[in-house]
This record gives C-alpha cells, structure tokens and sequence, in this order.
C-alpha cells in the first residue's frame, strides 16, 4: 500500500487513539459499500488499510518513517537538536517544559526546512522486573514550515512505557 494514511483519514500526524477512531469510523460509514455502492469498495479497503497502520504503533512508526524518507519532512538529520537529551537540556537547545512535554528551540532555518530529530533518553518502563529505566531513542519527523508550539510525537514509544514524552517546537525569537 502507498500513500499518506493521515492525509487519507484526514487527520494530524500527532492525532490520539480517540481521533483516529472517530474519523476512521466517519469515512468507515461514509464509504461502506452497503451505502455508497460496489463502486466504493476500493475506498473502503484503502480507508480499512490505513486505521489497521496506524492503530498498530509498530506499523505507525514504520509509515511515519517511510512518509518523512519521501517527503513530509526531508531526510535531513538536524544535528543540532540531536543527541542525548541531557546534552540538549546543558545547551540550552532543549527544556522541560512541564508535565511530559520537552520543547525544542529550532532555528529559522531548522524550521523551514524540516529534518529528522534523534533524542536519546532513560525513561520508566513497565517490565516482568517492576518498573526499570530503559533506553528510549525518540526518532521525531519536523516537518517544513513547522509552527511555532507544534507537538512533534516520536514516531513509536517503548512498549510498557510509563509517561508518553511529547516534544514542543520553539521558535528561536518567539
């Protein structure tokens, strides 16, 4: 399957569980070949295909960097935001910015361009252990002409994972 799933739901990259269900269930009615005719079959397969990805996170993340290798974001590596994130917080390139929320200062060129972000970081882990801090790679897709205050979600989370870290884009200068 090709495409862009979000573009054919119609929703974010960054939509909830909630979101996702509630527009797949909306072109899921609309497109039903029962209502809308033999016709729509194909539509409704490809409307099928795309909550059965991004309903999985396994599957999302793997659409996520598939669509930002070919052209959502460019497969540029922005080197200054990438790292670990204790680093980022040292240089001032990232904070804390409440609750599970990280921001990151981009550039003006950083944000009209776009790239790819790396954040490494130990988080809380739920495991046959208890709980233990694991290693956590945050692969993040901006995209060209990010906005500023832009939730930017990794593209998959650890599974077990205790707090579900979102990063914030920050404007430099705003």
């Amino acid at each position: 399957m090709t495409g862009d799933y979000y573009s054919l739901l119609g929703i974010a990259p960054g939509a909830g569980r909630g979101e996702l269900r509630r527009a797949w269930r909306r072109l899921a009615l609309q497109w039903h070949p029962d209502r809308a005719g033999a016709d729509s079959t194909a539509t409704f397969q490809k409307i099928q295909a795309a909550y059965a990805v991004l309903s999985d996170p396994v599957s999302r993340a793997a659409h996520d960097r598939r669509i930002a290798v070919r052209g959502r974001a460019p497969a540029v590596r922005l080197g200054r935001l990438s790292g670990n994130l204790n680093g980022l917080l040292a240089c001032g390139f990232a904070r804390h910015a409440g609750g599970d929320i990280i921001e990151l200062f981009l550039n003006a060129e950083e944000a009209s361009s776009g790239g790819m972000v790396t954040i490494a970081m130990r988080v809380p882990v739920r495991s046959d252990k208890g709980i233990v801090d694991d290693l956590f790679s945050a692969w993040l897709a901006v995209p060209p002409g990010v906005q500023d205050g832009e939730i930017l979600p990794p593209s998959a989370y650890l599974p077990g994972m205790l707090h579900r870290v979102l990063f914030r884009a920050r404007l430099s200068g705003t």
